[in-house]
């Protein structure tokens, strides 16, 4: 019988391991004969003890008595200790969860306010020029979104097409170097017409740690590229009042029919924008405009995306808060670790993150761990 601190009794039985990653190893979680398990015992807490309905058992870490030295293999296993976070998670995946939704929120919540202000298209133009931009380079695809609106990029294309388009974004950008010929001419022709001047440098864009292929005059194209299809769309539809922002929002609506949604498609440009990309444009542009537009079935929809590409965030925060039963997957559950580590780990701020407020039981021993021993709960 387990007393917890509010003294409700709990009968069940008690598993015990030196090490409790040891639960995974042994496959306690699918085994029904340790459904009843109410409290695992361990030496070493360098895992999370998962049941079968994905919840967390009750863990208690002995600790020796402070006056003796440990044994040298406990403490060659303290050393290979994972970090406190893991160790007091309680129902991660949901606590992942909760977090990537409030990233969408948020996210939703901002195109909300810029739709109140600004034109649905020129949001979407700006939110996937953004998007574009990775880390780094955010703020000046953002400017370029501004100083070439999508009427006049739109003017453009229809005029020119993708090249005249490129031409003007490379030019505007301060990347005429690195332009094709037909781009540059482009550019001289309609510094001649339409007045247009570099509004940007070359200095304005970050490269650090950039490949090829998303250097900023890539993106550049891939941008043009995809307001091409946009126009090209439109002319097909033979409607003049349907603009690029309606058509991602009719696209995401079929999309939420589909059992395996690929909004990636709506933004795959190769070479200059490829799967990985698209997808962060689908995951972070494409479906919370569609939400802040009115369109109810975008929160689920969400939840059943597919993850973007990993990056050094997503990584780390898989490996404080995941363990050997606890896989990270799906748009929403990344995103989810993006958050948590935003308001907590990239500040330091451990006491305000949810995978330690909702923390396990965790108990150490007063005395000889090979002696009956009080344990007080903490």
């Amino acid at each position: 019988m387990l007393s917890q601190p509010d003294g409700q009794l709990i009968r069940g039985d008690v598993e015990v391991h030196v090490r409790a990653s040891s639960w995974s190893r042994h496959g306690h979680t699918a085994d029904a004969a340790y459904r009843q398990v109410v409290l695992h015992v361990v030496q070493v807490a360098d895992g999370l003890a998962v049941d079968w309905l994905g919840g967390h058992v009750p863990t208690v870490q002995l600790e020796l008595d402070p006056s003796r030295p440990p044994p040298p293999a406990m403490a060659m296993a303290r050393r290979a200790e994972r970090v406190p976070c893991v160790r007091q998670a309680v129902a991660v995946r949901q606590i992942v969860e909760a977090a990537g939704l409030e990233r969408f929120r948020a996210r939703v919540a901002r195109f909300e306010g810029d739709l109140s202000a600004v034109a649905p298209d020129q949001v979407l133009w700006r939110g996937v020029a953004e998007a574009l931009g990775f880390r780094r380079n955010v703020q000046p695809f953002g400017q370029l979104a501004e100083v070439v609106p999508w009427v006049q990029a739109g003017a453009v294309v229809a005029e020119r097409g993708a090249v005249g388009l490129a031409g003007l974004l490379l030019g505007t950008a301060g990347l005429l170097g690195s332009a094709s010929l037909p781009e540059a001419h482009a550019w001289r022709a309609m510094q001649r017409s339409l007045g247009a001047r570099p509004l940007l440098s070359a200095a304005s864009w970050d490269r650090r740690q950039l490949r090829a292929a998303a250097a900023p005059e890539q993106r550049c194209r891939g941008l043009a590229e995809l307001a091409c299809r946009w126009i090209a769309a439109r002319a097909e539809d033979r409607r003049t009042d349907i603009g690029p922002a309606a058509q991602v929002i009719q696209a995401v609506a079929l999309q939420t029919k589909q059992r395996r949604p690929d909004l990636w498609r709506l933004c795959h440009a190769p070479p200059w924008i490829g799967r990985g990309r698209a997808q962060v444009i689908a995951v972070n542009v494409l479906v919370p405009l569609a939400a802040a537009a009115g369109l109810r079935e975008a929160e689920s929809l969400f939840a059943r995306l597919p993850g973007e590409p990993s990056n050094r965030v997503v990584r780390y925060m898989a490996g404080q808060l995941g363990g050997p039963e606890i896989r990270f997957r799906g748009a929403c559950q990344q995103q989810g670790l993006l958050q948590l580590f935003k308001v907590t780990c990239a500040a330091r701020v451990c006491e305000r993150c949810p995978a330690r407020a909702r923390s396990r039981l965790v108990a150490t021993t007063v005395g000889n761990a090979s002696s009956k021993g009080r344990i007080q709960t903490k």
